[in-house]
């Protein structure tokens, strides 16, 4: 038994453990003796010197240590660290926590290392259906919640007290329907964590616009319409709907701060749901002062030629995107398959001007590799490969294979030629690129009897 207090002694002193803390055999409530330990006897308690945190990446350490509780100059003991446990992941923030400490330099302490690990996915959040405005929400959840962002990790035990702040402002507001957050798909990909209204939403049955006068309103609503009629109203869907189908809308027409500050919601009275109105914010308008685009490597005429911007006249996102895609298509001519751009825009609102650069990204050029020709005889098949320009190794050109049919059908090279199909297959791995053509003949013509007098 001696052996053992020995032993243990010495692990204490070497100051390393996961998980627990040295031994306190004080009773419960019971102070520690302020007397220092006889010499060569291992202390009953030891204060932590340091903490030191492991695991953050979202959040700093000195947050993590504010919502352990833990402080330098508390006692390394095993409940001091198990209630800090309890602490963090009570918060729904992280989803592990332990811990481990070491001697400090000059003994009478530890060094406590706190392990914390992080949701892998976070999400953004939106307020749905609420009278709250987003700011005053989110200031008042942080006083709580120090660790409440712009973006939050979707946990049940998190988002239920996020959702608690909203139903205390709501009620402060006459408004005792409960609340909840929802995780959901807004859309077509963006995952998202709403809180409103835990009821579910009605359907949208009508939209309207109010304010809109550079473009007539009954274009914006068949827009609109054809996306949102029949769907649950929840605000943040409906104003991506407003993001993907009538922003674009004004930005064709140079209306670059297009806005759509209110939204009301009533319900309609010739069908089941709601009629959304939307208050619109034209804007002024914008004209194209300069676009700069770079890693084509086509010479600036050539990027004219293709782009066709033009400067100096009402700003045009439309058609800057189809010049875009014009040299994109010239690159893909070279072999560059997977060419893309990202394009950033500088107001200049004194001006009322903006400038656009665009970085395309080329990608790597992809060669020719083989032709499989179906649904052609031995005789025929030879004849069509002497006409197939590419030959293994060479660049590949995007519109080729569709090209190199069409002038088939239109030479005449084979009678009674019907459907025809090209299939181009990418070997992302080695770079190259494969064409299957599928041929077919033209179905019979059934001549039509006349029918018995």
């Amino acid at each position: 038994m001696e052996s053992m207090k020995r032993l243990a002694a010495v692990l204490v002193m070497m100051g390393l453990a996961w998980g627990q803390a040295p031994p306190a055999r004080r009773p419960p409530g019971k102070k520690p003796a302020a007397a220092k330990p006889a010499q060569g006897a291992a202390p009953e308690w030891w204060p932590i010197r340091e903490i030191r945190v492991d695991g953050v990446k979202n959040y700093t350490a000195e947050q993590v240590v504010e919502l352990s509780g833990l402080k330098a100059g508390d006692l390394a003991t095993k409940e001091n660290f198990e209630r800090a446990r309890d602490r963090v992941l009570a918060s729904g923030v992280f989803e592990s926590f332990g811990w481990r400490y070491e001697t400090a330099a000059g003994g009478g302490g530890f060094i406590a290392t706190l392990q914390v690990s992080e949701p892998a996915q976070y999400f953004p959040w939106a307020l749905d259906r609420v009278p709250v405005e987003r700011a005053e929400f989110a200031a008042r959840v942080k006083k709580s919640m120090p660790l409440f962002a712009e973006k939050i990790p979707a946990s049940d035990v998190f988002m239920g007290k996020i959702a608690a702040v909203l139903q205390a402002m709501a009620v402060e507001k006459g408004i005792h329907e409960p609340m909840a957050g929802k995780v959901l798909i807004l859309g077509k990909d963006q995952i998202t964590v709403v809180f409103g209204p835990k009821a579910p939403p009605p359907n949208v049955a009508e939209v309207r616009f109010t304010g809109a006068r550079a473009i007539d309103p009954r274009y914006l609503v068949k827009e609109l319409s054809a996306v949102a009629i029949g769907t649950p109203y929840v605000e943040p869907n409906f104003r991506v709907f407003l993001d993907h189908q009538v922003k674009p809308m004004y930005e064709a027409a140079g209306r670059l701060k297009a806005a759509f500050p209110k939204l009301t919601v009533e319900p309609s009275k010739t069908a089941q749901g709601v009629v959304v109105t939307v208050q619109v914010e034209e804007g002024e308008l914008y004209a194209l002062d300069h676009i700069v685009v770079t890693g084509t490597g086509l010479s600036e005429q050539d990027l004219m030629d293709e782009g066709q911007f033009k400067t100096g006249e009402t700003v045009n996102f439309s058609e800057i995107g189809r010049g875009l895609n014009r040299i994109l298509d010239r690159l893909k001519e070279g072999g560059y398959m997977k060419a893309s751009y990202r394009a950033k825009r500088a107001l200049n609102d004194e001006k009322k001007t903006v400038d656009v650069l665009v970085e395309v990204e080329a990608g790597p050029q992809y060669l020719f590799r083989t032709l499989t020709v179906k649904g052609l005889d031995l005789q025929s098949e030879p004849a069509l490969r002497k006409l197939w320009a590419l030959k293994p190794g060479d660049v590949f050109r995007k519109s080729y294979p569709e090209m190199f049919l069409g002038q088939i059908r239109e030479r005449g090279v084979f009678d009674n030629l019907g459907e025809t199909k090209a299939e181009v297959k990418v070997d992302d791995a080695a770079l190259r690129v494969d064409v299957v053509l599928t041929l077919k003949g033209a179905p019979p013509v059934v001549e039509k009897k006349r029918p018995e007098e």
